[in-house]
């Protein structure tokens, strides 16, 4: 199978890159580039079919259209082209947008989009062939909108393959052949066997029939979540294979494969906006987008939210935690939310994780401004109308607010830059239901509870008993005690900005092009200084006609005095001459 994908990546790249690079003799459509065209679809066509060169070719389609606005407002070189960083910026935010797909090496390390691992960092991911590939095509940091669509689009279909891996190795543990024409109830429970293997994220085929029922079953019955997937699965199969009997393997493949593209919407849907609203209904105070990390615990313990139970350095360590004021810790609801340890790990290439809210908000902002970078005006009159998914249609900002973002626009020269973490974290404050807080860069580390447990040798979570003994030790704190009065939401953003949460750090996505260029020098200036030009030149010609005359009076004084007749013009007087 890692061949033919191999091969289909290498057409698929280089149809685009012959086909649609921005070359002049590919727009041209010169002999040579359309003999290296055809020659590649030809090539793809006998890789894998005439069908399946046809949906990567409308797949690629789609991802273009999909990733034109966010192309059109990053910033440029001189050649129109963004760089390394703001491409996996751009395909990070088309996956996560399209399927809730974290996909492995795309999303930011540590808050940085910069990365000098191959391959946009999915060098891991990749076979070492296309790695190559990769590197050989797109070293030289410059990325075209279809350049960008077409490594989007090879992603894309590496993970659709994994699903065709997927099934074949769940028919193979049932002993069944792939050519086996299933009935309904055999083609039922071949995908519900499908999708809680795949939501657990174990190997079919490490099991034995007996076993794949029984782990089927039990996933079924204990699964939270289990019901929404299901109803997915039932959705699918009515729309694309209704009253059908008979199931080859093509028909039960094009039901999960359509259930692929549909999973990470349905577990934003069911997983995250569960835990959303568990999160709300503890908010400190109406909209301020934070959780007393005592009120947290106590929810486990009394109210049974079984998710709630990460251990405080844990959270501190995934950036989870505003300690800006020490009387009470506070979890931040859209962080908690986007941490790894939300994410269900289902693939070799992503992670299914809750969808960023704060993308849909820029992306709005984004196709209004179609630039890099805005006047804090323009952005200030464009979110006053912007409604949230936890927040009210029109938004009344604070004399705090709107001068932070002024701020942000002076120390970039007058412009605000949309993709950097100081209008990220602008947003967040603006949002702080809907966009996560920004950290530093360096100062928190993306990691799962697993890999956290291995590194420090302390459990993730925290006991019944450590939980207890946290919300006992803040509730005899004379600082908690004092200050346990709500903060009003007319005042919390305020004590936000003021009280040491806002950073002055600033990190661009594309550190060298994402910086706004000095503004021209206004219109008015340039007349004056072109007034005063004018006015040195007339001096200076005057200048020169004085001299002129004082050298002539000068000449024919000497030559009176000296009684020698000179040929001297008189300049005052065209086409004169006189002799003295």
């Amino acid at each position: 199978m890692l061949p033919r994908l191999s091969a289909a990546f290498l057409a698929a790249f280089y149809l685009v890159g012959c086909a649609s690079s921005e070359s002049a003799a590919a727009l041209r459509g010169d002999g040579p580039a359309r003999a290296q065209q055809a020659a590649f679809l030809n090539q793809l066509e006998e890789i894998l079919g005439l069908g399946h060169r046809e949906a990567t070719e409308a797949r690629l389609g789609e991802i273009t259209q999909a990733l034109q606005t966010t192309f059109r407002s990053l910033p440029k070189n001189a050649r129109g082209a963004v760089s390394a960083s703001s491409a996996r910026f751009a395909i990070h935010r088309l996956f996560v947008q399209r399927h809730g797909w974290h996909v492995k090496g795309l999303a930011p390390q540590s808050g940085s989009w910069t990365t000098s691992a191959p391959a946009l960092g999915m060098d891991g991911r990749l076979p070492q062939s296309l790695v190559d590939l990769v590197e050989e095509q797109l070293a030289h940091d410059d990325f075209q909108l279809r350049e960008m669509a077409v490594l989007a689009a090879t992603i894309e279909t590496m993970i659709h393959g994994e699903v065709l891996g997927r099934l074949n190795r769940t028919y193979q543990a049932f002993g069944w052949d792939v050519k086996t024409i299933l009935g309904k109830d055999d083609a039922v429970q071949i995908m519900n066997t499908y999708m809680t293997a795949f939501l657990a994220g174990y190997n079919v085929s490490q099991f034995t029939p007996q076993r794949l029922h029984e782990a089927r079953d039990h996933i079924m019955l204990t699964y939270p979540y289990w019901r929404p997937m299901e109803e997915l699965l039932r959705d699918m199969h009515q729309k694309l294979a209704p009253g059908r009997r008979d199931y080859a393997f093509s028909d039960i493949l094009s039901i999960l494969e359509a259930v692929n593209e549909r999973v990470g919407v349905r577990v934003d849907e069911s997983n995250c906006g569960d835990i959303s609203r568990r999160l709300m209904q503890m908010e400190e105070a109406k909209g301020t987008g934070r959780v007393r990390l005592r009120d947290f615990y106590a929810s486990h313990l009394q109210e049974g939210n079984w998710q709630f139970q990460e251990r405080v350095e844990f959270l501190r360590q995934l950036g989870v935690l505003d300690e800006s004021d020490p009387s009470a810790t506070r979890l931040m609801i859209p962080n908690y939310l986007n941490m790894q340890a939300n994410c269900v790990n289902v693939s070799n290439f992503y992670d299914l994780c809750c969808m960023d809210k704060c993308e849909d908000l820029l992306g709005h902002l984004e196709s209004q401004i179609q630039a890099p970078h805005a006047p804090p005006e323009r952005i200030l009159s464009l979110v006053a109308g912007l409604p949230s998914a936890h927040g009210p249609s029109e938004q009344n900002l604070s004399a705090s607010l709107v001068t932070k973002l002024h701020e942000v626009a002076q120390h970039h020269g007058g412009l605000v830059p949309l993709h950097g973490r100081l209008f990220a974290q602008w947003m967040h404050f603006v949002y702080p239901r809907d966009c996560p807080y920004p950290h530093v860069a360096g100062t928190t580390k993306i990691m799962l509870d697993t890999d956290w447990s291995e590194e420090t040798g302390m459990a993730s979570y925290f006991t019944h008993d450590e939980m207890q003994s946290y919300i006992a030790s803040v509730e005899s704190s004379s600082h908690d005690a004092g200050s346990s009065a709500l903060v009003t939401e007319e005042t919390e953003d305020e004590e936000m900005c003021t009280a040491g949460m806002w950073a002055p750090d600033e990190a661009l996505v594309d550190a060298v092009h994402g910086k706004p260029l000095p503004p021209p020098p206004p219109r008015t200036s340039s007349i004056r200084s072109f007034m005063r030009l004018a006015a040195l030149l007339a001096v200076m010609m005057s200048s020169v006609i004085v001299m002129k005359e004082v050298a002539l009076q000068s000449l024919k004084s000497l030559a009176r005095e000296s009684g020698v007749k000179t040929l001297l013009p008189e300049w005052g007087v065209k086409g004169a001459t006189s002799f003295v």
